[in-house]
């Protein structure tokens, strides 16, 4: 299964994630994931919009773990 990086505020996502099968990594590594899910708060603390991580990220404010899962699928093209 394809790694995916995820911010540690997304604890549920994380879970989730890892119960489907993938593995989840911090966002730090994320040079080395398929797909990067973030909540965007902390995209101007550590200067993410500076850095070009060359993968899909995936917004997961306002969204359930159920919702994020079928969004990293859908760019996955898992669905």
């Amino acid at each position: 299964m394809p790694t995916i990086a995820v911010d540690e505020a997304l604890a549920p996502v994380r879970n989730l994630l890892r119960r489907e099968g993938f593995e989840v990594v911090h966002p730090e590594e994320a040079a080395r994931a398929a797909v990067l899910v973030t909540t965007g708060m902390e995209q101007n603390v550590l200067n993410i919009q500076d850095v070009t991580v060359g993968i899909p990220i995936i917004n997961a404010r306002g969204k359930t773990p159920a919702e994020v899962l079928e969004a990293v699928k859908d760019v996955l093209g898992q669905a």
